[in-house]
């Protein structure tokens, strides 16, 4: 992790520091020319720099012996809302990197910032600290040493009128390492990220919990045949890969604020089976798994940070492949509840596997049950690559969830789990079938899982686009995002509504 510090003096200019300085739109040149001199005033009137969000200008300046890198940094309409916060972090440590710099001077305090800590302080720094960590990641597991590019930033002083919000950085860093962590068991490839290996991080994670009452508890196919997991069995009949039931179980210190479970998609590749994807659309299918990366990434923040909920991780993972064992299209599944699927799509396999972790999490009386998937193709074409579907008929549960997103900067948006499309699910020769019409594809996949909830306050957050980057954006790298692991910790870490 970074050292983090902030502090009201001003820092002293040192050989391998660049000083990062924020400037929003339309800044006051008089000040820059103040402070820098008319030179570089001249330079950027030249440069037409304009302050505009993500453009910089980098020049250097001397300081008595030693020569300091100075970066500009446009941020638009300033740093009042969370994501302008995460950006900066990230962008600073992304541009000081590239110069080989081994610390830097985030200088808040300059009128051409913008920056307001507001009346919460402590978040602020959080979401600070979370942007600054971020502009690290990098997934090299399978680059050689050659083309390995590690950050070289060690260190980050954060110069600003006031240190309250460092009281949120150590929150902040351990937010990012669990967006770090969904990340790497995202970008991992399928031959690696088995349902075995998502067991065994799942071990590792309890292992690294120190004094925290962590449990785990793995299932393998016979003990899911017991347990009469039809569904997410019927998936798993393709793969010559082991199917793995994964249940990481935390409880706080003290008297517990309720229950939740959390539910993610956990399909570590996926072919389509016989309705088998395209070259195209199979190749990012290692992310399929993004869902349990969600829960799995969630799971090891909220025990850092000591959530005050009793919090039950659930993930059913394993390939959708095709062979000789695999289900068919017509084949009749039986979920643990009793209920039967007619499949007439193989390649609507996420929404089976998850039925059946849907039944089990039920049966932990939960206050709330959440699922996390990259379910379907329509919730992209819905709402694009960036925004997530959040679905549920619970109005408090929607109302927490979607404020916990607005405070994080992530974006999601409510659809409606309209009671009529589930006629497209009807089946003349089973209770449903697995996918209805082409319309409205996110919602019959939402109305589908609803069957399988028990009766339970429940929530299913559809994450296609966002959880998977075709390419970087914002403070994302292309791959897996590690989205929402932020909002799920932010939820978790405020007053939910229940009962």
């Amino acid at each position: 992790m970074l050292d983090i510090q902030w502090t009201s003096d001003q820092p002293q200019p040192a050989a391998g520091q660049v000083l990062a300085v924020p400037v929003r739109a339309e800044f006051e040149p008089d000040a820059l020319e103040a402070r820098f001199g008319p030179g570089v005033r001249a330079a950027l009137d030249a440069a037409k720099f304009k302050g505009k969000a993500s453009t910089t200008f980098d020049f250097t300046r001397s300081h008595g012996d030693v020569l300091e890198r100075v970066t500009l940094f446009g941020v638009g309409d300033g740093l009042d809302d969370p994501e302008a916060l995460r950006q900066i972090g990230h962008d600073v440590v992304r541009e000081a990197a590239k110069v080989g710099a081994t610390t830097i001077v985030l200088d808040l305090q300059a009128d051409t910032a913008a920056w307001n800590v507001g009346d919460d302080a402590e978040r602020a720094g959080r979401l600070l600290a979370q942007g600054l960590e971020l502009g690290t990641y990098a997934y090299d597991r399978f680059l050689s040493e050659d083309n390995r590019k590690p950050s070289s930033v060690q260190s980050v002083t954060v110069w600003a009128d006031t240190t309250a919000p460092s009281e949120g950085t150590h929150a902040g860093q351990i937010i990012a390492a669990a967006v770090a962590r969904a990340r790497d068991l995202a970008n991992g490839p399928g031959e690696l990220v088995t349902p075995t290996f998502l067991a065994n991080a799942a071990k590792e994670i309890v292992d690294g919990a120190g004094d925290a009452d962590v449990s785990l508890t793995v299932f393998d196919r016979a003990e899911c045949e017991k347990r009469n997991m039809g569904c997410y069995l019927g998936v798993a009949k393709g793969s010559a890969e082991e199917p793995r039931f994964i249940h990481l179980t935390y409880k706080p210190k003290g008297t517990s604020k309720g229950r939740i479970v959390l539910i993610g998609k956990g399909v570590t590749f996926d072919s389509g089976g016989y309705s088998l994807k395209p070259t195209d659309g199979m190749l990012a299918m290692k992310l399929d798994m993004c869902g349990s990366a969600a829960v799995l990434g969630s799971f090891q923040g909220l025990v850092a940070l000591g959530v005050a909920y009793e919090v039950h991780v659930l993930v059913a993972a394993t390939e959708n492949m095709i062979g000789g064992k695999a289900y068919r299209l017509g084949d009749i599944l039986t979920a643990s509840n009793g209920k039967t699927v007619e499949v007439n799509n193989t390649d609507a396999e996420g929404r089976l596997t998850m039925a059946d972790a849907l039944v089990y999490g039920s049966k932990l009386d939960p206050d709330i049950m959440i699922d996390f998937a990259t379910l379907t193709g329509a919730c992209i074409v819905a709402l694009g690559p960036y925004i997530a579907g959040v679905m549920t008929d619970d109005e408090r549960l929607a109302t927490d969830w979607m404020s916990a997103a607005d405070r994080t900067g992530e974006h999601m948006w409510r659809l409606p789990l309209q009671a009529k499309l589930k006629e497209q699910l009807r089946s003349p020769i089973a209770d449903m079938k697995n996918t209805g019409e082409r319309w409205g594809g996110a919602l019959t996949a939402g109305l589908f899982l609803s069957e399988f909830i028990e009766g339970k306050r429940w929530m299913h957050v559809d994450i296609a686009g966002p959880a998977m980057a075709n390419k970087a954006h914002g403070v994302t790298t292309a791959g897996g995002s590690g989205f929402p692991v932020p909002t799920i910790l932010e939820f978790l870490s405020g007053d939910i509504q229940l009962g």
